[in-house]
């Protein structure tokens, strides 16, 4: 099922995101969403016992712990992450009904990047019906961004045991 997060802006004809950049994709996030960026600590993490790549564990945050997904490796079936010289965490509130107080995070290479998306923009958005867990994806100029289905993720973050399917 397809939500509406992008769209929600488009009466004033642009919409603020953030683009974080993974290991071998980049992902508009909206801004709205984003609680907080924080450098990589590891007296911070907390290493998973799942047997799901994508669910690396969990990253202490306000004295919370909050879940830390490898939004690759769910995309990605067999996909190698790679150890990241000064990877961030980036904080993402949940808007979703059920889930509206949870945060989880993000993990993401270098700071994200603050993008208004103009009208013009947002006519190369186009929805992704190719991967489960890209809800619509972006051309501008030579590059593609993706949004990430934020219910599928959000449902598999807390509701799905150790296998997700879409």
């Amino acid at each position: 099922m397809k939500n509406n997060m992008m769209a929600e802006d488009t009466n004033d004809a642009s919409v603020s995101v953030m683009l974080l950049k993974l290991q071998q994709k980049e992902v508009l996030v909206p801004k709205a969403m984003v609680a907080d960026v924080l450098s990589w600590k590891d007296e911070l993490f907390v290493s998973s016992m799942t047997h799901n790549a994508w669910k690396l564990g969990e990253y202490m945050w306000h004295d919370w712990r909050v879940p830390l997904v490898c939004f690759e490796s769910l995309i990605e079936p067999g996909f190698t992450r790679e150890d990241a010289s000064k990877p961030k965490v980036v904080i993402v509130k949940s808007f979703q009904k059920g889930f509206e107080n949870e945060h989880y995070a993000l993990l993401c290479r270098g700071f994200p990047k603050p993008l208004i998306l103009s009208e013009d923009s947002l006519e190369n958005l186009h929805v992704d019906d190719q991967q489960d867990w890209i809800e619509y994806s972006i051309s501008i100029g030579s590059r593609v961004l993706d949004v990430p289905d934020f219910v599928a993720l959000q449902s598999a973050i807390w509701t799905m045991s150790d296998a997700v399917s879409a």
